[in-house]
Formats: structure tokens, sequence, C-alpha cells
């Protein structure tokens, strides 16, 4: 009779364990990173009665997460992946937005100015005529500055993004690390880890992989998390932090690093980070934003030092000979801040028509200099020499590079050149009145305008690199963006698709199914009802034994 009983009485407790967790399910159908849990059965150990084994009925072995490893690595991996390749598709859409806006553009800017040139060339005695130029002029000129300033603005929202991500980077370690150290507690001596716990920390390795990509790999029920370019940010109980650090080599950006108690704070080269939001932020800054800016700066300097030139072989109103129409700025160098001397390089302009969209990385190794292009990361050719003060000259790409002769560079010093990405900050109408319009081809001609026809000659002259008028090489600036920006559009749609099919068959292992669910609330409380009625059926057995005497 006890054996009935005691069956009966693990079959209701096992009912109420599954309706238990049928429950649990349900109520966290809407909450993310919850892992769909089964409560385990299995029979009790039977008992030899006479010649036969008797069944004890059943025992809760435990309450599983139904949770697949391999799907959830494959899912980490697109996450990363899109989330890199979205963020920079975003990014670069607001240039494109900026570009692309018509009644706003360079372009026409570029043509009502040159319009205007043209009014010059046909009324070259006319001050209207000149006075509309001018004003022209320095609309062009503010319509550069308004979009360089645009460009820069996201070159500092950069900056600001990646210091925010690696603050969440750091929130989100120092917390998995934490729920490591509380599984591994709440293990100790069950042998069974929490699974809400267990679920806390996917989520937030989940929330961590879409910032900067990571592997995760598990061992005595402790995570091991590391970055796709093996630096561990997690392991066990302790957590690695990253700092947001200004560049080495561009103190106008800031870079990813990490704390070496050692060392101090070392800098990440970022083309180990290419997935997650960080690497997206990154990949835009070098590959599109930088781009943007050196073929804009490009086009300023290369369009301002041509017309200066022509310009200044012309005769202004006055009879006077023809100034700089334009101010424009001039290449940067930066010496890297790991560099062991205080060696300095400047730069100029030689051929602006020569000029590349890019900036450049010039290395020392102790005798021979190096210049790498960021643009396409080719060594390009140079041209040593020495001025007139005995500093060593490099010239290459439209540029002369004068290296100071004191103090002397040494080996693996390293300079950023920036030939025209800055160039625009410093952008101007130098003259102050229409009479200095140097529109006369020689002094005395009020009516003479042969010079101004040179310049208006500028707006078809193949100017920039030496193969593109200015109209060409702005639709190029154009037309590039927007190429990328579609490019990573299909991409990011792609990966998206491919994260949602992942995402799918691992909430087909893992997610509730409301549907399944209730089918399993109907099947415990009949399991429930079946075993009460089991107890009943040994209650009223009992009782007539009872009744016998």
């Amino acid at each position: 009779m006890s054996s009935i009983i005691n069956s009966a009485m693990s079959g209701l407790s096992a009912a109420q364990a599954a309706l238990s967790t049928t429950s649990n399910n349900i109520t966290n159908y809407t909450v993310a990173g919850y892992t769909r849990q089964t409560t385990i059965l299995a029979q009790a150990n039977s008992t030899l009665q006479g010649n036969s084994y008797y069944g004890n009925g059943v025992n809760v072995t435990g309450v599983q997460r139904e949770y697949d490893v391999f799907i959830a690595a494959q899912l980490r991996g697109s996450s990363a992946n899109y989330s890199a390749v979205n963020t920079q598709y975003s990014q670069i859409s607001n240039i494109d937005d900026l570009l692309s806006t018509s009644t706003t553009s360079l372009a026409t800017s570029i043509q009502k100015f040159f319009t205007n040139l043209q009014n010059v060339v046909s009324n070259a005695n006319d001050p209207s005529a000149r006075q509309s130029m001018l004003s022209n002029a320095q609309g062009l000129v503010s319509q550069f500055q308004t979009t360089s300033q645009y460009l820069t603005s996201m070159q500092n929202s950069v900056n600001s993004d990646i210091g925010s991500s690696v603050n969440q980077v750091n929130t989100y370690t120092t917390q998995i690390a934490d729920l490591n150290k509380q599984i591994a507690r709440l293990t100790t001596g069950t042998g069974t880890a929490p699974n809400d716990l267990l679920d806390k920390r996917d989520q937030l390795v989940s929330d961590l992989n879409n910032v900067v990509g990571v592997t995760v790999s598990e061992q005595d029920g402790s995570y091991s998390v590391s970055m796709a370019n093996g630096l561990t940010l997690v392991n066990g109980t302790k957590s690695n932090q990253l700092v947001a650090m200004t560049s080495s080599s561009d103190p106008t950006r800031t870079t990813i690093g990490y704390v070496d108690k050692q060392a101090g704070n070392v800098e990440i080269p970022e083309k180990l980070i290419t997935t997650g939001s960080l690497g997206g932020l990154l990949a835009f800054r070098s590959q599109d934003l930088d781009l943007a800016q050196n073929q804009l700066g490009q086009l300023a300097a290369t369009f301002t030092s041509s017309f200066n030139a022509v310009h200044k072989q012309g005769f202004d109103s006055n009879g006077d000979q023809g100034v700089d129409f334009f101010n424009i700025g001039t290449p940067t160098v930066v010496s890297n801040s790991k560099n062991s001397t205080a060696a300095s390089v400047t730069a100029e302009w030689t051929d602006t028509s020569a000029l590349k969209a890019s900036n450049y990385t010039l290395s020392y190794d102790g005798s021979n200099w190096t210049a790498t292009r960021a643009s396409d990361s080719i060594s390009v050719p140079i041209t040593p020499g020495t001025d007139a003060n005995g500093n060593t000259t490099l010239s290459f790409d439209g540029m002369k590079l004068t290296v100071a002769a004191t103090p002397a560079p040494a080996a693996k010093d390293s300079f950023l050149v920036k030939p025209v990405q800055n160039a625009i900050n410093d952008m101007s109408v130098a003259i102050t009145s229409e009479s200095q319009i140097a529109a006369a081809g020689a002094t005395g001609g009020e009516s003479d305008n042969r010079n101004a026809q040179k310049l208006l000659d500028l707006q078809d002259a193949k100017l920039v690199g030496g193969n593109a008028t200015l109209a060409q090489a702005y639709a190029s600036i154009v037309s590039t963006v927007g190429n990328k920006t579609s490019s990573l559009e299909t991409t990011s749609t792609t990966q998206k698709s491919v994260v949602g099919q992942l995402t799918d068959r691992q909430q087909s292992v893992s997610g509730v199914n409301l549907d399944e669910e209730y089918a399993n609330l109907t099947k415990y409380q009949q399991y429930y009802m079946a075993n009460a009625q089991v107890l009943q059926t040994a209650s009223t057995i009992f009782d007539a034994l009872i009744n016998i005497r």
C-alpha cells in the first residue's frame, strides 16, 4: 500500500514541478534573453519484491535550459557582422544625404560662381557684375566650409561614440565577470547552475557582442570572453578594461586601447577591430569619412590654387597686378607621440594637380624614409633632396616635405601627413573689393576681359588629379559616397536576413512557444489529476482494510 501512495506522491510532485516550469515559461514569454526551460523527469529506482521488481514512482532530476551552443555561436558571429555593417551604413548615409541635396550642394555653388564669372567676361567694366561675382565667391567658400564643418562634426561624433561604446564594453564585461562569480558560488555543492543567471549572462554577452564582436569559451561553468583579435575581456571572475584614448598618430582622433598594469594604456591597432558597432565606426572613419574629407579638400585646394595662379597673371580695375583671389589652408604634419625625438617635418604643395585625396604615414628607419598612402596602403616613390639650409626634403604626390636638420629624427619615428584634409578650415576670399578682380590681361584696359576668360576656362580644365574638371571631381565625390552607401545598404539587408534566420533557428530551440506551453499545461494538469486519483484510490483501499475489523 505504501508503494502506491509513494508513487502517487512522487507523481504529484513531478506534476507540480512541471506545471511550475511551464508557468515560468509563459510568464517570461516577452522577456529578452529568456531561455525556455524543461522539467526533466526520470523513473525512480525499482524495488525487488519476491521474484519481481516494482517501480517506485518518478524523480525530478532537474530543470534544463533548452540552449544550443553551436547556434548561439553562429548567431553571435552574424550579429557582430551585421552590427558593424549597419553602423557603417547609417553613418555614411548622413554624408550621402548631405552631398545629394541639390539645392544646397557645392555643385550648385560652383556653377553659380562660374556663371557670374561669365558675366564679368561679358561685362568686364561693369562694377555690378564684378560685385556679383565676388558675392558668389564668398557664397562658394561658405558652402565649402559648411560641408567641411559637417564632416568635421562627424569626426567629433565618432570620437564621442567610441568613448561611449568603450564605457558600454567595460560595463558589460564587469557584469559578466560578476555573474561568473555568482554562478560558480551557487553551483558549488549543488552541481546545478541557476538558469536565471545563465540567461542574464548570455544576454550580456549578446549585448557586448553587438558592440565589439566576441568569441566565448566555457570552462567549469565560467565564460571566457575574447575579442576577435584575441584580447581577453573576461577570464573567469576577472574583467580586463578597455580605454578610449587619444591616438598616438593623430591627436584629433579617439582610438581604443586596453589597460595593462605594467605598460599602462596600450593602443589596439584599429585594423584588428572589425566587428560590432565599434568596428563599424572605425571602418566608417577610416574608409569613408576620411576619404570624403580628403576628396573635398583636394577639390578646394586644386580649385583655389589654380584660380589664384591665373588671377595673379592679370590686372585689376586699378591697373595693379592681380593677387591671390582665395586663401586656403596648408598641409598638416603631425608627429607621433611615441617618437623618441622632437624632430619636426613641414609640408607644402608643389603641384596641386598631382595631389591625392589621402593622408600618409611618413616613417623613418634610421637611414631611409617611407611614405605610405592611407587610402590604398601603397608606398609611394619619394624624391629626396636638400634645401639651402641643409634640411632634407622629400617630394611625392604633389608635395614637398622638409625635415628639420635638428633635432634629427631617430629610427622608428613616424609622422602623419594630411595634405588636404584640413585645407578648407582656412579657406576664405582674399580680395575685399570688386575692383581687385584681375579680369584684364594687361594694365590700363578697363574692358579687357582676357584674364577673366582664362579664369572662366578653368571650369572645363582637367585640374583635379590631372584628369577631372571641378564639376567632374565633385560628381565623383557624390558618386563614390552614393555607391558605397548603396553597397552597404545591400550588405546590411543581407546580413540582417542571415541574423533573422539564425534567430529563428535559435528560437525554435530556446524560445517559448505559447501553443506548446498551453498544451503542456493541459498535459501536466491531467498528469496531476491522474496521480491525485491514484492517491485517492489508495486511500479508499486503505480505509476498506481498516473497516474489515
